[in-house]
């Protein structure tokens, strides 16, 4: 046979005490919560703070102090260039034709004609001077195996010239003139033209005379230098440099007047 339950009737009050599933028990320990609190995340956040104060104190003092930088290496000093002595020129190449003491390229310097102008007059044909002296130079100690020297003072026979270039042991030279070089022009007029003319037939000085009216030409300058060159050797001058000029005689001072001695003369009042 079951028992039956009684169940609170609703409206009466039933004592705690006379309920067992709700009966009152001291509470021994409380359960921590799943997330931490507040309170704690502040500790724990001071703590590791302080901490990583502590070890980075600690690593700064035990570390090693750093080695100082090591002086930077000494600069060397440049040593001057030594500029090696200059070897005497083979004597070979020398006698094959110099210029100014230097032995000949193996090529002949070149010079160009070109068009200038225009700004007032008409474009005209323009050249170097120098170009067309140093193709002539080179052409004459070739072909003549001339030890030319640029420039060279001569002076013969009371005439003092200055030459393009000549070979004072040969005594074998010439002079260029165009029609751009006045000066050479009034230089070398017809007077010392015919002078050249007669050394040459003396046998004093071999000069070629190289007067270009139009523009220079290489053909043209070097069958000129040829052509001098062979007559040259068919009846060449005289070896050596040519005497030097006695120096001008000094004037004598003039004589002093003799003393007069007559009387003085007394002046008309």
């Amino acid at each position: 046979m079951t028992t039956k339950k009684k169940l609170p009737l609703a409206g009466t009050p039933t004592p705690a005490a006379a309920q067992k599933e709700l009966a009152v028990r001291p509470v021994a320990a409380g359960s921590r919560p799943e997330f931490p609190t507040r309170g704690e995340l502040y500790r724990k956040a001071s703590l590791l703070g302080g901490a990583t104060l502590l070890v980075g104190s600690l690593a700064h003092a035990d570390a090693p102090a750093k080695p100082a930088p090591p002086p930077p290496p000494p600069q060397k000093q440049a040593m001057p260039k030594q500029v090696p002595a200059e070897t005497p020129t083979n004597p070979e190449l020398l006698a094959a034709g110099s210029i100014d003491g230097k032995p000949l390229d193996k090529v002949a310097p070149k010079f160009k004609v070109y068009r200038e102008g225009g700004g007032i007059g008409p474009a005209e044909d323009m050249w170097n001077e120098e170009e067309v002296e140093a193709f002539i130079n080179w052409t004459m100690a070739r072909e003549g195996k001339l030890a030319i020297q640029t420039k060279y003072k001569l002076e013969l026979d009371g005439t003092s010239l200055e030459l393009d270039g000549f070979d004072p042991d040969k005594n074998v030279g010439y002079q260029y003139v165009d029609k751009l070089d006045y000066e050479a022009k009034q230089a070398f007029d017809k007077t010392v033209q015919k002078k050249l003319e007669k050394w040459q037939k003396d046998k004093k000085v071999a000069i070629l005379f190289i007067s270009i009216a139009r523009n220079p030409d290489a053909a043209t300058i070097k069958g000129k230098v040829i052509k001098f060159l062979n007559g040259v050797k068919k009846a060449p001058p005289q070896l050596g440099k040519l005497p030097s000029p006695p120096p001008p005689a000094a004037t004598p001072a003039p004589a002093p007047m003799p003393a007069s001695n007559a009387p003085a003369k007394p002046l008309k009042k």
